[in-house]
């Protein structure tokens, strides 16, 4: 399948609008008395400044108050010196609050900038009445912040230092959520899929350390597409059942639904899957169809295919649909982005490795069906200086190919050690849009002379899908072809995003559907 230019550039468009729709839904949820910043101390160096802003800002060893440095902060020639502490994912209605630790000499206050997905307005300042004098001795100053309008994204808290020839130092600093103790809020389902018209119920319950929360309000935010609306939920009891409908008129698309308490200090998301009254019919019939002994729990293992999209990609649709239709099922999305069968199997060992946590509990409780999808970052090429263009990299894989098939038995023959009734199913690599990884590599070695990993090589994938079809029968499971399926597609770029390698959206929905159907045949 050859693709044209004009169809290379729709497809980046469209998945850098994905992108940014999404980003301005998806809230990053922190629990209250969690330190939102990466470096509250200073011990990694100085905090960022904007290129207009005055002073100087180092990372020093002098008078810190706790660990190894603080930061310095030195007013300019104009009497003022600012950073800031770079900006926070949050959570529209909560409650966070910055303090941070200074001495020295001159004035300091600080102020809030909220980032806004509105391109008219991109930010929204708050300056506070809060100048604190500096002395010899630490004090602390502080900042509440309370995003409200439903379109901002990110915060941040910028310091400000006043005075000829003020200096402060600066250390501990805290940017936090207001809340309870042990706040905790809860929404299931996390995933839904309906036709326009149709309605999903979520059930929602809030408790803190002292115990389940039973009155008060959760504020709901619903984000179709640019459009936002409020709701304001009542909470009746320990759980409290809400339902949202999809307008008879709705365009099929993800909703982002996020609720929030802010006494308990805690926010939490869902997505709804909108789709055409056909699409919803075919998955409802294959899940009908779709067999599985319950009580069920399945486990996924895979790369960045399972673990991209966390919350609305192919294992949310299909633990979705199984539970709908069969009921007692559960499941675990334990994919980790960037996997090799090798880390997997380092990681099933407890070794120190990429996202080692992963794995905590990983047979709590035993899987009944487990899925395994990897193959793409095995299957990689490995760049050298001296490649000048792609057909000179040789059949040279990240993880060869022996020691792929080898690793991937030892893998299974360990989870059924923990799981010896669970069946297996070998999903092979997907197929890649290799006129774009090609392309890719051809860019990169322009552009700084190395061609970088080449994924997505139809040979090398395909032999890669070899050895996961011999380790299947090696193994007593069942291989799930969806390389043909991706490859044969008719309209392939719709279900990649714009790195020829990860689908999107839609490509979840087709993988899910191929998934389902093989659990009907």
């Amino acid at each position: 399948m050859l693709l044209t230019d004009g169809a290379l550039m729709r497809v980046f468009a469209l998945n850098l609008i994905a992108v940014a729709l999404l980003a301005a839904c998806a809230a990053a949820p922190a629990a209250p008395g969690e330190n939102l910043l990466e470096d509250p101390g200073f011990e990694k160096g100085p905090w960022p400044q904007s290129a207009a802003w005055h002073g100087e800002i180092t990372s020093v060893a002098e008078n810190p108050l706790s660990g190894e440095k603080a930061g310095k902060l030195v007013a300019g020639p104009e009497g003022d010196a600012s950073i800031y502490s770079g900006y926070i994912p949050c959570t529209v209605g909560l409650r966070y609050r910055f303090t941070i630790q200074a001495k020295g000499a001159g004035t300091i206050s600080l102020r809030s900038i909220q980032l806004t997905t509105d391109p008219e307005n991109r930010y929204i300042i708050e300056r506070p009445d809060n100048h604190m004098e500096l002395t010899d001795e630490w004090q602390q100053i502080a900042i509440d912040i309370s995003p409200e309008e439903p379109i901002v994204q990110k915060l941040a808290v910028v310091v400000q230092l006043d005075g000829e020839a003020a200096t402060a130092f600066l250390d501990d600093a805290l940017l936090t959520v207001l809340g309870m103790p042990g706040g905790e809020l809860r929404m299931t389902p996390g995933y839904a899929m309906v036709a326009p018209g149709q309605s999903v119920s979520f059930d929602l319950a809030a408790s803190c350390d002292e115990g389940p929360i039973t009155e008060g309000l959760i504020n709901a935010t619903i984000s179709i597409g640019e459009a936002i609306e409020r709701r304001e939920i009542t909470m009746g009891g320990e759980t409290t059942s809400w339902s949202w409908t999809a307008p008879e008129d709705v365009q099929p698309g993800q909703v982002a639904i996020s609720v929030v308490n802010a006494e308990v200090g805690i926010g939490q998301s869902a997505w709804v899957d909108v789709v055409d009254a056909e699409t919803y019919a075919q998955f409802e019939a294959a899940a009908q169809a779709a067999q599985i002994d319950t009580p069920a729990h399945v486990l996924f293992l895979g790369d960045s295919l399972t673990d991209g999209r966390r919350g609305h990609n192919y294992t949310d649709i299909v633990g979705f649909w199984l539970q709908k239709v069969h009921g007692d099922v559960t499941y675990r999305n334990a994919g980790a982005g960037g996997d090799y069968i090798t880390r997997v199997w380092q990681r099933m060992q407890g070794q120190e490795t990429y996202k080692t946590w992963m794995y905590d509990n990983l047979f709590e409780p035993t899987p009944t069906r487990v899925f395994i999808w990897l193959g793409h970052n095995d299957s990689k090429l490995k760049p050298k200086p001296e490649y000048t263009s792609p057909e000179d990299y040789p059949f040279d894989p990240v993880v060869p190919l022996d020691t792929f098939e080898e690793t991937f038995v030892t893998v299974i023959e360990h989870i059924r050690e923990h799981a010896p009734d669970a069946k297996f199913t070998i999903i092979s690599a997907s197929s890649s849009v290799h006129e774009i990884t090609r392309a890719t590599v051809v860019k990169r070695i322009e552009e700084r002379g190395n061609g970088g990993s080449y994924f997505g090589k139809p040979d090398v994938l395909e032999a890669f899908n070899e050895r996961m079809q011999a380790v299947a029968e090696a193994t007593s499971s069942d291989y799930l072809d969806v390389y043909a399926p991706t490859r044969d597609h008719p309209d392939k770029l719709s279900i990649f995003t714009a790195d020829g390698v990860h689908i999107n959206d839609a490509g979840n929905r087709f993988v899910a559907k191929l998934i389902l159907g093989y659990l009907g045949e």
